[in-house]
């Protein structure tokens, strides 16, 4: 028996729970419908994928054999705040790349976006989540998050997804979720890829600042591979000022399909990318009318490399789910900069030689494995389940941080380690329905990390090695009040790895431990509105603050964030709106030789609002097809970012917008991004430079990336859809 499959199919790895035929489970992933008279014969297929309108679907014949129909379901809601983003929110303003995507879930900060040559800096609640330090990020079923990085723990580069195969965006705020692992300690993201359509895709476009892309892409028009595609991008841009230009290419695809018992999922993402590196000019220069977008010299340069897999089949033998994924990624990062001139010598008391300029490199493989099972119980009632799984994952990385001479030749090894990393672990999670209305949810996780660090500057190379395990618990309740509103408080515990090179001899693994806490109501009406309201708290063991001397994020006191969120989401017709704001309140617990007791977290913003509005419709008929227009706005306000040394940063608001017209499967869109033409700061960090050897250095002063002004970009998108063929009979 065929069937249907919806978009986003249902994967257990990436935070999907499955179900066929298990009434028991809290969210089955599988509903089955039957018509007695209504079916899917050839004849009715073809019909309903030449239809261009609903009209014509509608005038097609309803065939006479049964229909089985796949919908798709989102995973049990671990917090209040649990929400997803679907393609029509993605689609209402222009997006760069996958990393701008995320931009659109609630809470989340997208900052130095304006360097698509690496990773974007990412802060989430109040956790300033650098490149991913805070943040746990999967793209399908591969995790994105590279351990022990030489710039962060938990970097993560997702500028080589296109925006256009991220079906959703789903976030989990906080560590409330057994499945989550190392680095979800502000809580995931997790992004389902496919395309919109089946058939043939082609785009291309130019834009301000010598803008140029393409993008091919298709998707089989077979319903068992509905979440099947191949897309290849490439784009390039001199940028503003000249001093941001660059290149990128990637192929991401996907095999994914299945039938009635097992689904599915291969997916493959490799691409490149070479960009320039300005530097962060100081804002004092910015403020006094010099060049906002002017590079220090000599200007750096950014490049990364990545192939990532990842695959994952679930089945149902018997009365269970039984799930197995595999990963595997080799990537390798390139950073060349001078971020502080000639001060570096000046700090350290000596006599200036040398420029600071220096070159990071991070080269690391990744290889995974996941295994979980789950299946119905009877403890408080017949629809309670138990799921248990293990995971484990081995990372090989080798690192270099190396100082240059001014004509860029070697100066002097500063970092030169091989770090190799072990994390097994398991989790078991238990949902209960003790009596109506009422939803229990907890479980307990434990990791065990393994480091061998072989660092080639010290002690002729000799290995030292360290262990140890982290327990985690979570644990949520769910109240149904009445029709669509809940009332759900959660408690959970994360953590996240250290920097291995800091590891001594035999010692046991310092995590970085989190506990969090929310509590709030979310309300569902069918699709034509969802809205959540929550009060939060969190307490990190220990911070990580960017440090502009070392390039790195390095260690900060103990922090404490409390804080609140509203999330609404409306429908009506052709009209839509997302509308998120959030408050963090982000202070030390404990001091060290640069904060103090009470000091605000640094560079993560207080105030984060996020409004996504769009409406689409057909306007009329042009040679006897439908003319059809679509419009969308993204606007978004960060405020109360602290600076250290008790200055505050500047607050930004941004509008990007699109409007597009289509017919026939062509569609012309004019993508325009900072539209209120404000300057503000894509980044902001304080820190000492001296670009003047002569000169002695100045104190810690702001240092900043001015976003790029008003820009447009015109695309035209051609979209092609397969033409079935009539059998052939011998």
């Amino acid at each position: 028996m065929k069937r249907r499959r919806g978009p986003g199919s249902c994967g257990w790895l990436p935070g999907c729970s499955c179900s066929r035929g298990l009434p028991a489970l809290a969210v089955p992933a599988l509903a089955i419908s039957l018509w007695p008279a209504a079916a899917r014969a050839d004849q009715y297929e073809r019909c309903v994928r030449s239809a261009k309108t609903q009209a014509e679907i509608d005038a097609c014949a309803p065939p006479d054999k049964p229909i089985e129909v796949r919908v798709r379901a989102k995973p049990p809601a671990r917090s209040a705040s649990d929400v997803e983003v679907d393609a029509q929110v993605i689609a209402a303003s222009p997006h760069g790349s996958g990393a701008d995507v995320l931009n659109v879930a609630p809470g989340v900060f997208v900052s130095d976006r304006g360097l698509p040559g690496r990773a974007p800096h990412l802060s989430l609640r109040g956790f300033d989540g650098t490149s991913g330090q805070d943040v746990e990020i999967f793209a399908g079923n591969i995790p994105m998050n590279q351990v022990s990085h030489i710039r962060s723990p938990g970097y993560a580069d997702m500028r080589l997804i296109m925006p256009e195969v991220i079906r959703s965006v789903r976030i989990a705020s906080g560590p409330y979720d057994p499945r989550q692992g190392d680095f979800g300690v502000a809580g995931s993201l997790r992004m389902d890829l496919g395309l919109a359509a089946p058939g043939f895709w082609l785009k291309g476009g130019v834009g301000s600042f010598g803008t140029r892309r393409v993008l091919i892409a298709f998707a089989p028009e077979y319903d068992e591979m509905m979440d099947t595609f191949a897309a290849f991008e490439t784009d390039a841009t001199d940028g503003p000022g000249g001093a941001r230009g660059g290149e990128r290419s990637s192929f991401v695809g996907q095999l994914g399909g299945g039938n009635e018992q097992v689904d599915y999922r291969a997916t493959v993402a490799i691409g490149s990318a070479r960009f320039d590196f300005p530097g962060y000019l100081p804002q004092a220069l910015v403020e006094r009318g010099g060049d906002p977008y002017a590079a220090q010299r000599p200007l750096g340069r950014d490049r990364t490399s990545q192939a990532l897999i990842g695959s994952e089949v679930v089945w149902s033998p018997g009365e269970g789910i039984l799930g197995i994924g595999a990963f595997a990624g080799k990537t390798k990062t390139t950073f060349h900069q001078n971020l502080t001139g000639f001060a570096l010598d000046q700090l350290a008391g000596e006599l200036v030689v040398q420029s600071d300029d220096s070159e990071m490199v991070n080269d690391a493989s990744t290889f995974g494995l996941t295994v979980l099972y789950r299946h119905a119980v009877d403890i408080t009632s017949k629809r309670d389940s138990i799921e248990m799984g293990v995971y484990s994952r081995v990372d090989s990385v080798d690192q270099t941080d190396t100082r240059l001479f001014e004509d860029g030749t070697r100066n002097a090894a500063l970092v030169d380690a091989t770090i190799d990393a072990t994390n097994v672990a398991a989790y078991a999670d238990l949902s209960l329905y003790p009596i109506r209305r009422v939803v229990l949810r907890g479980g307990t996780r434990l990791d065990s990390l393994s480091y061998s660090v072989r660092d080639r500057t010290s002690n002729a190379g000799l290995e030292r090695t360290a262990q140890g395990f982290v327990v985690s618990s979570k644990v949520m309740a769910d109240v149904a009040v009445r029709g669509g509103l809940h009332v759900v408080a959660s408690y959970g515990e994360g953590f996240r790895s250290p920097q291995a090179r800091d590891l001594a001899e035999g010692e046991r693994v310092p995590f970085t431990k989190v506990r969090s806490v929310e509590a709030g109501v979310r309300l569902k009406e069918g699709r034509s509105f969802q809205g959540s309201a929550v009060g939060f708290g969190s307490w990190l063991g220990n911070d990580r603050v960017f440090d502009a001397t070392s390039r790195q994020h390095v260690e900060a006191p103990a922090s404490v964030r409390a804080g609140a969120q509203l999330v609404m989401s409306a429908r009506s017709g052709p009209f839509g709106a997302n509308l998120s704001g959030t408050y963090t309140h982000a202070r030390f617990t404990g001091s060290d030789a640069r904060f103090a007791k009470g000091d605000p977290v640094p560079y993560a913003p207080a105030f984060v609002l996020r409004d996504d509005v769009f409406a689409s419709g057909t306007v009329g008929r042009l040679f006897g097809k439908e003319v059809t227009v679509r419009v969308g706005a993204g606007v978004e306000g960060v405020a109360g970012r602290a600076l250290p040394g008790g200055r505050d940063g500047k607050d930004s608001v941004s509008l990007d917008a699109v409007a597009a017209v289509g017919w026939r499967g062509m569609e012309l869109a004019l993508n325009g991004t900072n539209l209120l033409g404000l300057r503000y700061y894509d980044a902001q960090y304080v820190y000492v430079s001296n670009f003047e050897r002569g000169l002695p250095p100045p104190p810690p002063s702001p240092h900043v990336l001015v976003a790029a002004p008003t820009a447009w970009m015109l695309t035209l998108q051609i979209h092609v859809r397969g033409t079935p063929r009539e059998p052939r009979y011998e």
